[in-house]
């Protein structure tokens, strides 16, 4: 069993770029996505019609275009596009309105392979090689 938990730490960083360069390719694939979908009339058991999406789902799609479109000038690392493809499939599948959804709110969704943890300390990959931040949760 994995247990994922979730907080708020103050600190100095200035992350508001990057937050909002997230929005903005979080935005931007589910809108490719969007995009993508079929949009099928189907008849329920009552006779009555249903719009149904057909949300686009192969590897093709989803690892070969939505990917290498969504890595085009992302000067980040690459694992905030898959981070973001996946979330983008979250957004897109709750949605329950026909029109497209919004990002709003500016976060980001850290994998597993962007941050290390040691002795009390969160580093977290923004750039490869070249910018983290460092987070002390040992006096928290």
């Amino acid at each position: 069993m994995q247990q994922i938990r979730a907080y708020n730490i103050k600190h100095n960083y200035e992350l508001k770029e990057f937050l909002e360069d997230y929005r903005r390719l979080l935005q931007r694939a589910v809108d490719e996505i969007w995009k993508n979908i079929v949009w099928i009339n189907k008849t329920n058991k009552n006779g009555r019609n249903r719009i149904i999406p057909i949300i686009p789902k192969g590897n093709e799609f989803k690892n070969h275009y939505l990917r290498n479109l969504l890595l085009k000038d992302w000067r980040y690392s690459k694992h905030y596009v898959d981070s973001s493809i996946k979330q983008a499939y979250s957004i897109v599948k709750s949605w329950r309105r026909r029109e497209k959804p919004t990002v709003k709110k500016r976060f980001v969704r850290i994998k597993e392979t962007l941050y290390s943890y040691n002795n009390g300390k969160i580093k977290v990959s923004i750039k490869p090689y070249e910018e983290y931040i460092m987070f002390d949760i040992s006096k928290a």
